[in-house]
């Protein structure tokens, strides 16, 4: 095989065609990224064997992950694992991946060490999301551990406990529909989902629930209480206070509480409030 002409794709500056003889007739060999034009001295006349062009396109092959890798990372830093994972996307042989990966480590391109830092300091500054959270996410993406514990030492108990209370502030206006104690149970849920520890959590519930009025709990019940009674509208007297009493007793409301609110609302309907 000889090289007979080289041409610049038109939509790739940056790739060529290579095209042979072969048995008197030109045809299209392959195609092949500058850098291993130039490595490989690809040029017209230039005489090829079998063993040389499979080089070649070994070459390529890494190249081209190379390249599709840089794009990738363009866009954001990237754990090694989600680089690997694109490739693969992409059908790309598995030895050009490994190729790749290596390169881009060397090159400091891929650094999961760097990437667990950045991706925590980015999650504390713009996300509700705890500690824990945030190592399942590394976890997930095949962070090395040490690389992890490292990076969440940056996580202090106090940034902890400062976003646990300002988003149980927010959350504080579900009281004018919940009960204290049914809006606490929720909260400790939610906020175990977003990966803050059970023991901060708990402190920050304290410390913003402490000093929640018995009126904002009387408040919560009577709206409960005017909810319920309406929907059992259409039973019998004792048996619509009943079923009343069991759904705010359930909600967590105190026995006595409830009895109070009911009375109040069968007076509001009996006045026609």
């Amino acid at each position: 095989m000889k090289i007979t002409r080289i041409s610049t794709q038109k939509k790739n500056t940056e790739r060529f065609n290579i095209y042979i003889e072969r048995e008197g007739k030109e045809e299209y060999a392959f195609a092949v990224d500058a850098d291993i034009l130039i490595k490989y001295n690809l040029q017209r006349d230039k005489e090829l064997d079998d063993d040389f062009v499979k080089e070649v396109l070994t070459a390529e092959e890494q190249q081209k992950a190379y390249r599709l890798s840089l794009n990738h990372l363009s866009y954001r830093m990237r754990a090694t694992s989600e680089v690997e994972a694109y490739l693969m996307e992409k059908e790309t042989p598995e030895h050009a991946v490994k190729h790749a990966i290596k390169r881009l480590t060397d090159q400091k391109y891929l650094n999961d060490q760097q990437f667990a830092e950045a991706y925590t300091a980015t999650k504390k500054a713009t996300t509700p999301q705890g500690p824990g959270k945030i190592r399942r996410d590394l976890e997930a993406l095949k962070v090395n551990k040490t690389y992890i514990d490292q990076a969440l030492e940056s996580f202090t108990e106090e940034e902890e406990l400062e976003k646990v209370l300002k988003f149980l502030q927010q959350k504080q206006k579900e009281l004018a529909r919940r009960s204290v104690r049914e809006l606490k149970q929720k909260l400790q849920q939610t906020l175990m989902q977003r990966g803050f520890s059970s023991e901060v959590s708990k402190q920050g519930i304290q410390l913003v629930f402490e000093e929640i009025e018995a009126e904002t709990e009387e408040s919560a019940a009577l709206y409960q209480a005017r909810k319920y009674y309406s929907k059992y509208r259409n039973l019998e007297p004792f048996a619509r206070v009943q079923k009343t009493q069991q759904a705010l007793v359930r909600k967590g409301f105190p026995y006595a509480l409830v009895s109070e609110v009911i009375e109040q609302v069968k007076q509001e309907e009996a006045d026609g409030i």
